[in-house]
């Protein structure tokens, strides 16, 4: 089952941080502001929760890259993006204070995190040429404001 925490904070993470097997994760151990972590021939070692979120979030922009988004011709916040090599797909909807998809992995960060940014909304972000959600968010809230604030007169 998935949780909050087995989300962010996995032996399969801290494997891709550290370069080895997860089988070599002995132990993980997630406490107040750090995570507990004994490596197979390494000393126990603590990481910060930070680290682990920087890791979920650049595996996700990393991932991206292999995906094909393309935009709506007639709706341009929507977004098909394509997994050729598993031959998924899903749609992504952008809005002035986020995006939605329909994958398992935006469902889950969603439910625990409120805001969620999945692989396939990054591949729409790259298409759109934005680092990330937060960047597209204040663009998009910056357009509005100015749409519904006229400036001042001189």
């Amino acid at each position: 089952m998935i949780t909050a925490t087995n989300l962010l904070y996995s032996k399969s993470a801290i494997a891709r941080m550290e370069c080895v097997n997860a089988e070599d994760v002995l132990r993980l151990e997630v406490w107040h502001s750090v995570v507990f972590v004994i490596i197979k021939g390494r000393r126990p070692k603590f990481y910060s929760k930070t680290a682990f979120k920087v890791h979920f979030v650049q595996l996700r922009q990393a991932r991206a890259k292999a995906l094909i988004a393309t935009q709506n011709a007639f709706a341009p916040n929507i977004f098909y993006v394509r997994n050729e090599t598993k031959g998924t797909a899903y749609t992504v909807n952008f809005f002035t204070g986020g995006a939605v998809c329909e994958c398992e992995d935006w469902q889950n960060q969603s439910k625990f995190f409120g805001m969620a940014a999945c692989k396939h909304i990054y591949a729409a972000l790259n298409l759109l040429n934005f680092s990330s959600l937060r960047a597209y968010i204040e663009q998009r809230r910056e357009i509005a404001r100015a749409i519904v604030e006229p400036p001042p007169a001189a």
